[in-house]
């Protein structure tokens, strides 16, 4: 196998994302206890408020309250590493924002999300750098989806925010507990709203004009929406 860990399955951490984990990443100078990928290739883009608008039919409150495992490969178990994915169940809370004509989203979700990887034996908990794993016990404000196919999916990797205690930012990320840490710049969605409240991410959505080459597309799936956009740009 290749120097480092690579997981493909079709809808793997978190909207069908290619992802390679390549060490330990730090933060604040603690290693965390999960190996941590510096990036992933998102299905969709997932990052900005115009990405959320653009792309996501609702964005939502959820709670996981199970899981299960998805195997890794017979290729990966016969090498002794890999990655085993993670099915998680989640309870849907608030609705916050609502695309204009977009399916309603069931009171449960079952999504992929980050797994673990193995090797020598070895499991730990797989996550994308700054971004939450979906644990149980956690609250979480989510953009999702529905894909062509039928199944629901967040946007990719920039579309979960921690969100314990009614704060955004407060809870899980990369499988450590952490607090908010709002900061002066960034045009992300989790940098602009940390520390803040889901009204006032409600507010920022509302406000947010959708790309206007998704918007022409808006009856398609979104993974064609964006197909079709990044065609037009």
């Amino acid at each position: 196998m290749a120097a480092a860990l690579v997981a493909t399955a079709a809808a793997t951490v978190a909207a069908v994302m290619v992802v390679r984990p390549t060490g330990i990443g730090e933060r604040n100078g603690v290693a965390p206890t999960a190996t941590v990928a510096p990036q992933a290739d998102d299905l969709l883009p997932s990052v900005t408020s115009t990405d959320w608008v653009s792309y996501a039919d609702q964005v939502v409150v959820v709670r996981p309250t199970s899981e299960q495992e998805v195997p890794a490969s017979a290729e990966e178990r016969t090498a002794g590493e890999g990655y085993v994915g993670r099915r998680a169940v989640m309870t849907v809370g608030e609705v916050l924002w609502s695309r204009s004509g977009a399916p309603a989203v069931p009171r449960s979700l079952t999504l992929d999300v980050a797994g673990w990887v193995s090797r020598g034996g070895e499991r730990r908990e797989f996550a994308v750098r700054g971004t939450s794993r979906l644990e149980i016990g956690h609250t979480y404000i989510v953009a999702v989806a529905r894909l062509g196919d039928g199944t629901w999916s967040t946007l990719g990797s920039g579309a979960s925010l921690p969100y314990d205690g009614g704060v955004i930012g407060n809870g899980e990320l990369e499988g450590t507990t952490v607090e908010a840490r709002p900061k002066r710049s960034g045009d992300g969605v989790r940098e602009r709203m940390a520390g803040r409240s889901a009204q006032e991410l409600t507010v920022l959505l509302r406000r947010t004009v959708p790309d206007p080459a998704a918007a022409r597309h808006a009856d398609l799936p979104p993974e064609e929406r964006h197909a079709r956009a990044r065609a037009e740009s």
